[in-house]
């Protein structure tokens, strides 16, 4: 009730009055923060005849996007994730990252060393851990992952301990990366100032959207940390994602899923598509979204 007939350009103004009347911050009211203040941002992109990142003023023109694959699955070999990993090769990607931590350790290793074979000194490697392993294993795994040249570890260790994440990169010369997972910057802020991340992660539909991303961001650059963008879910998060990461100088790369989704593939007349290893949102203002309303109605819960 709030935000009807006010002014959608005081994207800031909102934003305060909508985080600062909310006595419970949980995942469902930042997402739902997120999508107005997504919303907003791509108003002001229309009214303004401009994309986003050039609103917030444009840093790059591409950006990496790394192939999010290598999951689990019920009677997948290791010859199953080694094509996997050559067809991402082949496509174009620069980088892969592949799921660790469920499995045994021993088991992962054999999975990680096997892409990384297949992969070659072309294409980095990184791998997710989904917060699922105590300090011990981290290290243990860690140090394995240094022998095969992984360029990040992303979420080793659950985000409630932000000392044993700096412990953690203390102790190993593998870049740790996370934790897209704390949804504010107060959240994030420890383990950027305390060195419990190399790699600072977030996601605009589930922090507070472009405005709190951008903060998180501006942080991560100012202690010398890259600020990578997390991706799962629809072209309009892939799309608001990357405006925010062609504004920032500390974004290189971006995740890129590759399961079956059709919000992603079809939500969108102008979908957003990797060619030749980088990712371009299409040249329309705001986020670059031109929404297909039947594929909206397709999917739409009443």
């Amino acid at each position: 009730q709030y935000l009807i007939g006010k002014d959608p350009f005081q994207i800031e103004h909102h934003w305060q009055y909508m985080y600062r009347s909310m006595y419970f911050r949980g995942s469902v009211i930042m997402s739902a923060m997120s999508a107005i203040d997504i919303a907003l941002w791509d108003i002001l992109g229309k009214k303004a005849g401009l994309p986003v990142c050039s609103l917030l003023g444009k840093a790059h023109d591409c950006i990496y996007p790394y192939a999010s694959a290598g999951y689990y699955a019920p009677g997948k070999t290791i010859e199953d994730l080694r094509k996997e990993a050559a067809g991402y090769k082949a496509q174009g990607f620069r980088m892969m990252k592949m799921k660790v931590g469920g499995a045994q350790p021993g088991e992962d290793m054999e999975r990680v060393a096997a892409v990384r074979e297949v992969l070659g000194t072309d294409v980095k490697l990184a791998v997710d851990a989904n917060n699922s392993w105590d300090y011990e294993t981290a290290l243990k795994m860690a140090r394995f992952f240094e022998t095969q040249d992984v360029y990040f570890l992303e979420e080793p260790l659950s985000s409630d301990f932000w000392e044993e994440s700096a412990k953690l990169a203390a102790e190993v010369d593998i870049q740790i990366a996370g934790y897209e997972t704390e949804l504010t910057l107060h959240g994030l802020k420890p383990f950027i100032v305390h060195n419990g991340v190399d790699i600072v992660q977030t996601d605009v539909i589930w922090t507070g959207g472009i405005s709190e991303a951008r903060r998180i961001a501006m942080l991560a650059e100012a202690w010398g940390k890259m600020t990578v963008m997390h991706f799962s879910a629809s072209m309009v998060s892939l799309a608001a994602n990357l405006q925010l990461a062609l504004s920032m100088n500390s974004s290189k790369y971006i995740e890129y899923t590759l399961d079956e989704n059709p919000l992603r593939d079809r939500l969108s007349k102008a979908p957003v598509l990797m060619k030749d290893g980088v990712v371009k949102v299409p040249d329309l203002p705001g986020i670059g979204v031109d929404l297909d309303w039947d594929v909206v109605k397709e999917f739409q819960v009443q």
